[in-house]
């Protein structure tokens, strides 16, 4: 499999060469984005961070996703990362903070029949998706737009009047308050909302430690084509046809007895998590490499994680990103009686994460408070709002987006414990095939949202203390900021 990976051609060594250049620029001045084009070299789309490492469309040099020779693009636009991009949700209007993203999430999602959306909490947070038959979510100005009813409520009025906002409750049907539970609301069962996030209605056992170099011991289930639309138009693969998404999940979601925590999944550029013929398929004979993450998707979802996966090709763009519709469609689902993730779900705790483009993706989608942890790989973006730790991985032989850029965006992260792993062997895609689960990549994003989602503590020792142990691993070499040395 590693044929893709082949060695560069001249034009693929001068693309490199003026993303080398560019690289240290990633994470600084407004938001800008390093981040692989198309596999095997798919032209269109071009991606252009405004001070970091840039994909050319409109005739430029499209660069390849994973480790794939470069070819000239095809003519699409060059569409700019923004580090203040805004993510809004579905159906609501924006929210203006006093200089961070601007986002409105489906933490303050109003369901049900005439409920009334939007109520404003403390800081000026407001909620933003609208209700059948609801008013649109407000917008605030000069606190931070927070996808959230309140410090955290979500809004469910059925045939009421406009639900009070619980200071981290939930409002209950009928439009009266919910209980108070803390500051962002508490899951039953002892997990605690952050910054705006729901309170989890699922009780479950707590998580035990896992091995995160093997895989874990749920069967996976994936729930394919599900979900809304998403994604904006023209896709680099499925051209005006707008895809949904696939969830990766324990087949026994129901009986487990565990509440599963959530991943937002980003596709890197032309990619898919899985193949999705006509389209989408993987063919070295026509240097076609879409669909390229079975692997990781499959890992993560084994050790109980419900992971969701937009079918978009190019993550990074859309107002609101793919992912974010994918999240706020999955978190409506947990509340549906009728939806088989009825309170099976961690709500509270959400880690996202993605490669190449997915990575740019990524570190936008950070702006959003119900995203407590998250991983890039080989992509990154200037990161404008973090609200929990955060891995940046890098290949040490990745020409496509260098380890220069990836480093800058982790130095950027002084407020939350950030970590910078640079796997020496790998280059733009080659992580997919080292040796699976163990490869250094696949285990560390394992290890990484087991510590962070699932409170396994005991995984905690590959990261965090004076002597981590990855921090002793020959394939990678690491940086970690003083939040996590303590």
């Amino acid at each position: 499999m590693l044929h893709r990976h082949r060695g560069s051609s001249p034009t693929t060594s001068a693309i490199g060469c003026a993303l080398l250049l560019l690289a240290a620029c990633s994470s600084s001045g407004g938001g800008g984005g390093n981040t692989g084009g198309a596999k095997g070299g798919q032209g269109g789309t071009g991606v252009t961070g405004s001070g970091g490492s840039s994909v050319t469309g409109s005739g430029g040099a499209s660069v390849t996703g994973s480790g794939g020779a470069s070819v000239t693009g095809s003519g699409g636009a060059s569409v700019t990362g923004s580090g203040g991009a805004s993510v809004t949700g579905s159906g609501g209007a924006s929210v203006t903070g006093s200089g961070g993203a601007s986002v409105t999430g489906s933490g303050g999602t109003s369901r049900g029949t005439g409920g009334v959306a939007g109520t404003t909490g403390a800081g000026g947070q407001v909620g933003g998706t609208t209700g059948r038959g609801g008013q649109a979510g407000g917008t605030a100005t000069g606190g931070q737009a927070a996808g959230a009813t309140g410090s955290g409520g979500q809004v469910v009025g059925t045939g009421g009047g406009s639900g009070g906002a619980g200071v981290g409750g939930q409002t209950a049907v009928g439009g009266q308050a919910g209980q108070t539970s803390g500051s962002g609301g508490s899951q039953t069962g002892g997990a605690t909302g952050v910054d705006g996030g729901s309170a989890s209605n699922c009780v479950g056992k707590a998580w035990p430690t896992a091995d995160p170099t093997v895989a874990g011991p749920f069967t996976v289930a994936a729930d394919k084509g599900v979900g809304p639309l998403a994604g904006y138009t023209p896709d680099p693969i499925y051209g005006d046809t707008q895809q949904r998404f696939n969830v990766y999940r324990p087949s026994n979601l129901a009986t487990s007895g565990y509440c599963h925590p959530i991943l937002v999944w980003a596709n890197g550029h032309g990619d898919n998590p899985e193949q999705n013929p006509p389209l989408c398929v993987v063919n070295s004979a026509t240097n076609q490499w879409c669909g390229t993450y079975p692997v990781i998707i499959n890992q993560l979802a084994s050790q109980g994680f419900v992971v969701v996966a937009s079918l978009s090709t190019t993550t990074s763009r859309g107002n609101p990103l793919p992912t974010i519709t994918g999240l706020d469609w999955l978190l409506q689902q947990a509340e549906d009686s009728t939806s088989p993730y009825y309170h099976h779900l961690d709500t509270t705790h959400i880690g996202a994460l993605g490669h190449s483009e997915g990575g740019m993706s990524t570190c936008i989608a950070a702006a959003d408070p119900r995203i407590i942890a998250i991983g890039t790989i080989s992509g990154t973006s200037t990161i404008t709002s973090l609200h929990g730790p955060a891995l940046f991985i890098c290949g040490g032989k990745d020409t496509t987006v260098p380890c220069d850029g990836v480093q800058t965006a982790y130095s950027s992260v002084t407020s939350q414990p950030a970590m910078f792993m640079d796997n020496l062997a790998s280059d733009h895609g080659g992580w997919e095939y080292q040796n699976g689960a163990k490869g250094p990549d696949i285990f560390a994003m394992t290890a990484w949202f087991r510590v962070h989602l699932m409170d396994d503590t005991a995984n905690r020792k590959y990261f965090y203390g004076t002597s981590c142990t990855l921090c002793t691993d020959s394939r990678v070499t690491v940086q970690r900021n003083s939040l996590m040395t303590q």
